[in-house]
């Protein structure tokens, strides 16, 4: 195998504590473990990633197993007293120092890998194992999960953690990767999918394709999959507004109102951005933030599982005009923007669009619309729409307004 001969002859691998190459059991067996302290280890490992993906078309790549996790051992990861040999700024030390960064390595040599080798296309890379600073590469979700109500359940908190945490970009096993869960579970996680920021359904040797549950089911997944394509401008809006200031995508209820205490505690609903209130279906008495949020209908017929989605009062939403069935036919030409006007008639909102790919948006080329609805009289309104940064323009745009309350 040309890639275990080159890490040999490179010294590539994490060694035990008697300076030797270290062996553990993963999937395939008796496995070497690539040192990505070493700068050299990294470039080594990023080469032959972006070959790889490169030279088989692939536009995403998912590092798992990067804890590191270790079959043969009892704490299931590497013993503590490996050694890593550092380099480029970073001291040799045992793995308990660098634990918890042997998975934001890997990514970071994955991304410069990928992204030397496709220069013109924006790497997506998915990571089991994480550290702070390693959301500028990866993406990562919560690892394996069950499909039980209390797994279900547990992903709202989890996410909004990780969010809060400097990881905005998160999301667990839809549906759960463990055991084989029944038909209302299925419909109610998959209801609630669509508003994580990482959404898949992944699961390790059960059926968990929306049709296996029955005609019911396929419908309410079909549905949630709608909800979140059309949602997909705001969602572009919300991570690219992560990616300057920090701020999560899914957000604790506390973040509509800070003096509101009783928000802290809310586990069930919450926020998508500033400007959308989530509440599952399956949600018990939950906390709400005041005020005049209104429901918006994305369906004409209930499918008994779908969440509330409620617009703040005073936000305009932007949502794709027509429908599409992959992010491949992702554009922003034809828009609905949803208002919800406070008592005087006024609203905002604004939309972040490029060409959804490539780095000429760090050069200007992006464009950020402001929404802005002010109050006409004689129970008419008027939606100004304004580029206000960004040298990108879209040939047509087509905008539709749906008024969807109003105190």
């Amino acid at each position: 195998y040309s890639i275990y001969q080159e890490g040999n002859e490179g010294n590539y691998w994490v060694l035990n504590k008697d300076g030797e190459a270290y062996e553990g059991e993963v999937w395939p067996g008796m496995c070497h473990f690539p040192d990505f302290t070493r700068p050299e280890t990294r470039e080594w490992w990023g080469e032959r990633y972006g070959e790889f993906v490169k030279n088989n078309d692939i536009d995403g790549a998912w590092n798992d197993m990067n804890e590191p996790g270790v079959f043969n051992t009892e704490e299931w990861t590497m013993p503590v007293d490996n050694q890593h040999q550092g380099g480029g700024g970073l001291a040799a030390g045992p793995h308990m120092r660098y634990h918890n960064l042997y998975g934001s390595l890997m990514s970071q040599a994955t991304y410069e890998g990928i992204i030397e080798a496709i220069p013109e296309k924006r790497p997506f890379i998915l990571s089991r194992a994480n550290h702070l600073g390693a959301q500028r590469y990866c993406a990562t979700w919560t690892g394996d999960n069950l499909d039980t109500w209390k797994h279900l359940k547990l992903t709202i908190p989890m996410c909004l953690n990780l969010g809060l945490s400097g990881q905005p970009f998160g999301g667990p096993d839809v549906g759960g990767y463990g055991r084989i869960g029944n038909a209302d579970l299925m419909g109610h996680w998959f209801a609630l999918a669509p508003y994580y920021p990482f959404s898949r359904n992944h699961t390790s040797e059960h059926s968990q394709e929306p049709w296996a549950f029955g005609n019911k089911i396929e419908t309410v997944a079909r549905n949630a999959i709608n909800r979140r394509y059309h949602l997909l401008p705001y969602f572009y809006t919300l991570f690219h507004e992560s990616s300057e200031t920090g701020m999560p995508i899914m957000r604790p209820l506390f973040f509509a109102d800070v003096t509101n205490e009783n928000l802290r505690e809310e586990k069930q609903a919450f926020l998508l951005g500033k400007d959308l209130l989530i509440i599952p279906r399956w949600a018990v008495n939950p906390t709400l933030p005041q005020g005049d949020w209104d429901e918006l209908a994305f369906e004409t017929e209930d499918d008994g599982y779908q969440a509330t989605v409620a617009l703040r009062p005073g936000a305009i939403l932007p949502c794709l005009g027509h429908t599409i069935q992959s992010t491949a036919e992702y554009t922003c030409d034809s828009i609905t923007l949803y208002v919800n006007p406070l008592s005087d008639g006024n609203a905002e909102g604004y939309m972040y669009d490029d060409e959804g790919e490539g780095f000429d948006y760090k050069t200007g080329a992006y464009a950020l619309l402001s929404f802005n609805c002010t109050n006409k009289g004689n129970d008419s309104l008027a939606i100004t729409i304004s580029q206000s940064e960004g040298t990108f323009v879209r040939p047509t745009r087509y905008f539709r307004v749906a008024v969807v309350g109003g105190e």
